[in-house]
């Protein structure tokens, strides 16, 4: 069963202001709006359907959802920009704004709100022909530019949900999911009976599919929310933890996790682990739920035999008098607490083993020390996630 979106958002919300690793809690995403690096498409019903007032809505939701300091358009010093496009709709698109149109805030506020201010005479409304235009302007604009590895969104925001054939918006809204666009909608269901909020959530990310008949304030707190976690991704062949690893759509955590199938004994593991990434380090099981993704992860390499067998970042420091967790490079170690997955008979005195692994035994992976530069085995490694208080740049399939 999922958590409510707007629950995980609250609780990211309320962790990454304080987030420290010594709260043995796993890294959020970020959450400083101010900081949000994407390219935004909003796209938007101006039919009969959505009506003056709904129109107005829109308007003012737009821009109350970038109104938290982000900066707007793009900028040669600082790479943490957001651009914003505007896209209306009926029964044929119209690009009011491209990404490049609106350089602040202030562009922002004229511009849907003077665009957005009355409805046309179209009583059709074809959500795949914005859909449509949307995906030409990030193929324009967006892709294979300087901007390539800035995540994609669109907000859709629709009266009624029609649609066939080529006007099928279902076929537009897959293929631009299948090549990494989030699709945020927003249904502003004027018969008030839910069947628009159902049709819609059939072309939103999974998750990402919110009514204006919430409250306004919850609403923009959710698509704030969802731009968050678009925000909040790994680098090239890294897996991001989240809730449930055969769900990618799932609340991700700011961690990405990264299984090594060189061996080698805990000491170099540890080593190596520092140049995968920067700042990465051997991984953390601070909860049987971590512990339980992380060996989803290894099986999910096809090479991988049973025994299961790989090095995480758990180890006796003798100065603390404690087993510890390895951190990032220059952040102190954290100690061990509440959670702990010891086999029979472990941890071994640790005048001479003081590294852990974890191995299989029977159907379940426990953890065994060993010494720390006798003996090998895999070993998965970790890093932060690029997110608002992590910038990563363009060469996300390589170490930086």
């Amino acid at each position: 069963m999922k958590t409510p979106t707007c629950l995980l958002v609250l609780l990211a919300s309320v962790y990454a202001d304080v987030y420290n690793p010594q709260s043995y809690t796993d890294r959020p995403c970020g959450d400083d709006l101010s900081n949000l690096w994407l390219d935004v498409i909003a796209v938007v019903d101006n039919s009969q359907g959505m009506t003056t007032d709904g129109l107005s809505s829109v308007a003012a939701n737009i821009a109350t959802v970038f109104s938290s300091g982000t900066r707007i358009g793009s900028s040669t010093t600082e790479p943490r920009t957001t651009r914003v496009g505007l896209i209306t709709y009926n029964s044929v698109a119209k690009v009011n704004a491209d990404l490049n149109t609106f350089q602040s805030i202030d562009d922002v506020y004229n511009g849907v709100f003077n665009d957005l201010s009355s409805v046309t005479d179209a009583t059709d409304s074809y959500l795949a022909t914005g859909l449509e235009a949307a995906n030409q302007l990030f193929a324009t604009q967006s892709f294979n530019t300087t901007r390539d590895h800035y995540k994609k969104v669109v907000i859709v925001y629709a009266s009624e949900y029609k649609g066939y054939g080529e006007l099928d918006p279902v076929r537009v809204a897959d293929e631009m999911k299948g090549s990494g666009v989030y699709i945020v909608t927003v249904a502003y269901d004027q018969g008030g009976n839910g069947q628009l909020l159902k049709d819609l959530a059939g072309i939103a990310t999974p998750g990402y599919s919110f009514s204006n008949t919430d409250d306004s304030d919850n609403v923009i707190g959710e698509i704030q929310g969802a731009l968050l976690q678009a925000n909040c991704f790994c680098p090239t062949d890294w897996d991001q933890y989240r809730v449930q690893f055969t769900d990618k759509n799932s609340y991700h955590y700011g961690l990405c996790l990264q299984y090594v199938s060189l061996q080698a004994n805990w000491l170099s593991s540890k080593m190596a682990c520092h140049t995968r990434w920067n700042n990465s380090y051997l991984a953390t099981e601070f909860s049987q739920d971590k512990h339980d993704f992380i060996l989803q992860v290894v099986k999910s390499y096809p090479e991988v035999k049973q025994p299961y067998k790989y090095n995480v970042g758990l180890s006796w420091l003798s100065s603390a008098n404690n087993w510890v967790w390895e951190q990032p490079i220059g952040l102190e170690q954290v100690p061990l607490q509440v959670w702990s997955n010891w086999d029979k008979g472990y941890p071994k005195a640790v005048t001479t083993t003081s590294g852990v692994l974890n191995l299989q035994s029977g159907s379940v992976t426990y953890w065994e020390n060993q010494a720390l530069m006798t003996g090998a085995a895999n070993y998965v490694c970790e890093t932060y996630s690029c997110d608002t208080d992590n910038y990563c740049d363009a060469q996300l399939n390589k170490k930086h």
